[in-house]
């Protein structure tokens, strides 16, 4: 698999809609990953071999949020207050002045994973979303705090974890019980996607990071499970990094389980593009651990700048066909 993952390509009209597909294509990439794919979008895709998925968050919408906050993530107190000071206060482009990749908590809401009704309504989204797509991709399936809920239900899950396993710490007991919680939740939802379409793709980006174990994805059942090696923001990770990276993750791979696929991240904000020799040494990593397969996002950077399209279409030639 050799996929773009865009939101900010114009898709207002359907002639808007081809072109993105297309430019897709003529990089070399074989799937697309948008946010909200049309009939028109997939059409074109399969028209020119390209599959055309859909991507899934577990952010509610406001008005359901709003009615039932019960079955949201909770973080607690001093998180919240953390929350309002950095929303209150913080100064315009705060997480790239503090040289951070991601914010400190996220201030959207999250559908809780543990509670049964926020599972109902995830599968609806995956339903709705395979009525057009080829797959499905899942996005932002973590924590708002990046460790855990703390929910009545997921406190009550994490008292009968410690009852039973008396040689734990508290902050390992968290740990388990999250992890558990981000690996079973993305069982469900694959085994779902099968059922309503099983030929459908099933894949992810492995974000938020999930602090106690940044590495969790190799036990996340997927078809493909694309994870970082190079990240948007300043400062940009060294290619020590992106290969210590993309070996470490490569290393971890269970294809009993899923394929690891390397997730490179490209804004073209003029502070944040990396150079075409930059990106041609990632692609270079991601060619060398990725067994033939890539997530490169987004698009609206190769469509700004020339030479990062020659570059992305002449590494995509050299990946090996899976």
């Amino acid at each position: 698999m050799r996929a773009a993952w865009d939101w900010h390509l114009p898709v207002e009209t359907e002639e808007q809609q081809r072109a993105v597909v297309t430019f897709a294509r003529d990089l070399g990439f074989d799937t697309l990953v948008v946010p909200a794919p049309t009939e028109a979008m997939v059409r074109c895709g399969r028209d020119l071999g390209v599959r055309v998925v859909a991507i899934v968050t577990p952010s509610p919408e406001p008005d359901y949020a709003e009615r039932h906050p019960e079955h949201l993530q909770r973080m607690l107190p001093v998180e919240n207050a953390i929350r309002d000071a950095v929303r209150a206060s913080a100064p315009q482009g705060y997480q790239q002045l503090s040289g951070r990749w991601y914010a400190t908590v996220e201030e959207k809401p999250l559908l809780c994973f543990e509670d049964p009704a926020s599972r109902e309504v995830l599968r609806d989204s995956v339903s709705r979303a395979l009525e057009v797509a080829d797959g499905v991709a899942f996005d932002g399936f973590g924590f708002g705090n990046r460790y855990a809920c703390h929910c009545p239900r997921c406190e009550d899950i994490r008292r009968g974890t410690a009852a039973t396993n008396a040689d734990l710490s508290e902050a390992e007991v968290v740990a388990r019980m999250s992890e558990e919680s981000l690996v079973d939740v993305c069982r469900v939802l694959y085994d779902h996607a099968k059922s309503v379409k099983p030929e459908a793709i099933v894949m992810n980006h492995v974000w938020p990071p999930f602090r106690p174990n940044p590495h969790y994805g190799n036990r996340l059942r997927l078809d493909y499970c694309s994870q970082t090696i190079s990240w948007f923001y300043r400062p940009s990770w060294s290619l020590q990094r992106v290969e210590f990276e993309a070996s470490e993750l490569a290393r971890l791979e269970d294809r009993n389980v899923n394929a690891f696929v390397p997730f490179i991240g490209l804004f073209d904000d003029p502070h944040l593009v990396r150079s075409a020799a930059r990106i041609a040494k990632e692609l270079e990593t991601a060619r060398t651990f990725g067994g033939g397969h890539l997530v490169f996002c987004n698009l609206k950077s190769l469509h700004r700048y020339p030479e990062l399209q020659e570059v992305v279409r002449a590494a995509l030639t050299e990946f090996p066909t899976v």
